[in-house]
């Protein structure tokens, strides 16, 4: 006769059912991390009609055969019911140029999709959360080297006017409030990059990193996602050296307690570092939890709170999780 299954084990299979271990999140059992590091340039662009779109592509040295490694995203912050949340998709694969001189075309095989969804009303048991979908794709796009400029054409998702990012980090400040103001939301671009590719993030397939993943860095380090409790959850995501566009590095934990629906706050602190490559490099601090104006989440998403960003020997700015930003990427950089 089968001894009657304990409680723990009882919790196990009622988890498993909630989570969706069938149907919705199937695609848990794939293998989380496929990142390869990519050793080359980072372009970043503006789009959209408001420039909020920012776009990063990073593309790694040919080989033999003129394939290179690369790495494309496309960053919106979305503000929806008071709510500030990320809108991300990345593409990874290899690109492929022809062509002479300053003019030519490339072809994108994209291995993988990664798609961190706006989700911002649901409830967070009817979300799917941050997926990767491994179905092989051609894109095609033009190329055009203009100075120190790239300028893709041809596929809309992906055209842009690129400018180096190492370079565009010089024009960054350090000694006003809208100084840090950007910093934050330069650092919070690499956050977002991350979260794309945590498969399950923002959803209840978080669950699976009850036993602790690391995911590896476009272009350096890693970070670690781990999960603890059951109804009642501690969820930490810690940098280490992470650099998914070349310029920006991330180290520290960010910090999520939630309850059963998505609701608690956040704490932490997370250090980041801008290296121009004409300037002095720029260091500084996020702290999500700072006291009264400690990040609060509800259903999984931001809700109140500010950000506490400092720059070392410079300015700090608390900036709102909810309110629109007072500035984009494309302005704090100078983005043509």
């Amino acid at each position: 006769m089968t001894p009657r299954a304990s409680r723990p084990r009882r919790l196990a299979l009622l988890l498993a059912l909630a989570l969706g271990a069938c149907g919705r999140y199937a695609d848990l059992a794939q293998r989380l991390d496929v990142t390869a590091r990519i050793e080359g340039d980072t372009w970043i662009a503006a789009a959209g009609p408001d420039r909020a779109q920012t776009r990063i592509l990073v593309v790694g040295r040919p080989d033999a055969t003129g394939a290179a490694p690369f790495s494309f995203t496309a960053a919106d912050t979305v503000t929806s019911g008071g709510t500030n949340a990320s809108r991300v998709t990345t593409l990874q694969g290899t690109w492929t140029e022809t062509g002479a001189g300053a003019t030519g075309a490339a072809t994108l095989g994209v291995v993988h999709t990664y798609v961190l969804p706006e989700e911002i009303s649901k409830n967070i048991f009817g979300r799917r959360g941050a997926y990767r979908d491994d179905t092989p794709a051609t894109r095609q796009v033009t190329v055009v080297r203009s100075g120190d400029r790239l300028v893709v054409g041809g596929d809309p998702e992906l055209a842009g006017t690129y400018a180096p990012l190492v370079q565009a980090l010089g024009t960054l400040g350090t000694s006003t409030p809208r100084d840090a103001t950007c910093a934050f939301w330069l650092a919070d671009l690499t956050v977002a990059t991350s979260e794309a590719r945590i498969i399950g993030f923002n959803s209840p397939g978080m669950f699976q990193y009850r036993d602790p993943q690391t995911f590896t860095g476009t272009i350096a380090g890693s970070v670690r996602v781990s999960l603890s409790g059951t109804f009642s959850t501690t969820t930490r995501i810690e940098y280490a050296g992470f650099e998914d566009a070349g310029g920006i590095v991330l180290t520290g934990p960010q910090v999520t307690d939630a309850d059963a629906g998505g609701s608690g706050h956040l704490s932490g602190v997370v250090r980041f570092e801008f290296a121009p490559s004409a300037a002095t490099t720029i260091t500084g601090s996020i702290d999500y939890g700072n006291g009264a104006n400690a990040i609060q989440i509800s259903g999984g998403n931001p809700s109140g709170g500010a950000y506490l960003t400092s720059i070392d020997g410079g300015a700090s700015a608390l900036v709102s999780a909810v309110q629109k930003p007072a500035v984009t990427i494309a302005d704090c950089l100078a983005l043509p």
